[in-house]
């Protein structure tokens, strides 16, 4: 990953995932992949924040993403 990219590891049942580049995880939180309380890990900074740190919830475009169930609750 190049200096610009930032980079998270996602802790995943206790165990650390990744690298994965910020866009790829806000792409999994639009997607519905990653919760917005999901743990990760600042690889550069070495600090845990949430998810939901890396999204602007009112800008989120739901209309763009895949349903992942498409059925009644």
């Amino acid at each position: 990953m190049n200096a610009k990219t930032k980079a998270y590891k996602v802790l995943v049942k206790g165990e650390l995932r990744g690298p994965f580049k910020e866009s790829s995880i806000i792409n999994g939180i639009r997607s519905g992949m990653v919760p917005l309380t999901a743990k990760l890990l600042d690889i550069d900074s070495g600090e845990y924040i949430r998810a939901r740190d890396l999204v602007d919830e009112t800008k989120l475009d739901y209309d763009n993403t895949i349903p992942l169930f498409d059925g009644d609750f």
